[in-house]
């Protein structure tokens, strides 16, 4: 069993197995300086995660990630006023989610990270998960990190193309992964740039 977990009326992303024994990073260069994000549409509240939010946060957190046990790790990793979360008004439930965080899950980077990005499927094409990826990637920049970190895998394209329009770059560390990235950029109908 894995923890992707649908709930009623929520579905959840497919369940993919990873056939890679390395995850793909990408950093972005401070020198790219702050993005804009799009402006939030009507219905939807950026804020940050606020106490009582723990278990809408872990119902939004499983429809995309099978990891257990995360959360207060997370939150000890991450920076004050990192934690973006987006709410449906009507609904009150959490749909989008990104943290800005301290210090890396890769021993390749000691700077800050951009993690767990998910927005719920149900509220997708609404910009959500650009608004709060590009909220992390500015309070990284805030924070003075030079060259900050993300993992990702090779099935997140959604997510990858988000990354690469906020400019995040691939870090090649590995020789595999100029062409998993090359397929990655090519099913995007993109050209090919690395860090």
């Amino acid at each position: 069993m894995h923890g992707i977990r649908a709930l009623p009326g929520r579905p959840a992303y497919p369940f993919i197995e990873q056939t890679y024994s390395h995850q793909l990073e990408m950093v972005r260069p401070s020198s790219f300086g702050l993005v804009e994000a799009p402006s939030l549409p009507d219905g939807y509240a950026l804020r940050q995660l606020r106490s009582g939010d723990e278990v809408p946060y872990n119902d939004l957190f499983h429809l995309a990630f099978a990891d257990e046990g995360r959360f207060q790790e997370t939150i000890e990793r991450t920076l004050p006023g990192g934690f973006f979360v987006v709410d449906h008004v009507t609904s009150h439930e959490l749909v989008a989610s990104c943290v800005a965080m301290r210090g890396s899950s890769s021993p390749r980077h000691v700077q800050g990270q951009l993690g767990w990005l998910v927005t719920d499927p149900s509220h997708t094409r609404k910009g959500l998960g650009t608004i709060v990826s590009a909220s992390v990637t500015n309070r990284l920049v805030a924070e003075g990190y030079q060259r900050p970190f993300l993992g990702t895998e090779d099935f997140r394209i959604a997510a990858i193309s988000i990354y690469l329009d906020l400019g995040w770059r691939p870090h090649i560390y590995r020789d595999d992964m100029e062409p998993r990235w090359r397929s990655i950029y090519g099913y995007l109908g993109r050209e090919f740039l690395r860090d």
